[in-house]
């Protein structure tokens, strides 16, 4: 089922939900966990990303200088590019075990093009939805890189078999506008559905914030990236839809 328009998971506080709204948005009950810090891997390679006004989302390191994160977390303006500035991985309680500068940005400029914007708030059209994702091109300043989170690295048919030998279940981990200092992770979510055009339904439990977190299977080789946390319906409308994120098989190419 298609929903024309989707509110994204904003890393703003004008997007701040009550608990009984959070509740409904965690599907009746909050399943997250926090994860104990110093992370140990896979979650050492994710990291909080700080944009230029200071606007934050999660992101994930997969290579020494890449990671990938949501690409609507760049475009909170209608007017501008907020661009990022930094990746801190391993971030908890204003440290982090390694900083990175980030040196660009890159994602499809079809995204753009399916955006709507509302007073403070920002829409995703369903035809824009599948390229929210977005590269980012870092440099290490400072502190000690953590081992990057493996993408996975195949075709669709190979990833809707690995998703069914996985059960449909997958684990979701990022930095939630209600713990926005703290790495949260909602381990065994349901993957609901592999769509049409390359993203994925699940029940991952999601807040602003946890926009451009990874979500990954634990395989037979260790854990593999098949999406980033994308949008979320408004909490009254919960029951049409549920979370998206978006496959790595939308990534533009390499940088």
């Amino acid at each position: 089922m298609k929903y024309a328009i989707l509110l994204l998971a904003l890393s703003s506080s004008v997007f701040a939900q009550t608990s009984k709204e959070n509740k409904i948005l965690f599907f009746g009950q909050d399943d997250r966990v926090f994860i104990a810090a110093p992370y140990a891997q896979p979650f050492s390679a994710i990291g909080q990303l700080e944009t230029i006004s200071a606007s934050t989302c999660t992101a994930t390191l997969v290579a020494p200088d890449l990671a990938i994160t949501a690409a609507h977390c760049f475009l909170m303006d209608a007017k501008k590019l907020d661009a990022g500035r930094w990746f801190k991985a391993g971030f908890h309680k204003g440290e982090y075990q390694a900083r990175y500068q980030v040196v660009a940005q890159y994602f499809h400029p079809r995204f753009k093009k399916g955006l709507v914007y509302k007073g403070d708030d920002v829409y995703i059209q369903d035809s824009a939805a599948a390229y929210d994702i977005a590269w980012l091109k870092l440099k290490l300043v400072d502190g000690k890189a953590p081992e990057p989170l493996p993408l996975f690295n195949g075709k669709k048919n190979q990833l809707k078999a690995l998703i069914a030998s996985a059960k449909s279940r997958a684990t979701q981990a990022g930095f939630a506008e209600d713990h926005d200092t703290e790495l949260t992770a909602h381990k065994d979510c349901k993957i609901t559905r592999l769509r049409p055009n390359n993203t994925i339904y699940h029940r991952c439990d999601t807040l602003a914030g946890d926009s451009g977190s990874p979500i990954w299977l634990n395989t037979s080789s260790g854990p593999q990236i098949i999406a980033v946390q994308s949008s979320a319906p408004d909490w009254f409308n919960r029951k049409k839809a549920d979370n998206v994120g978006v496959t790595v098989l939308q990534l533009p190419p390499k940088p």
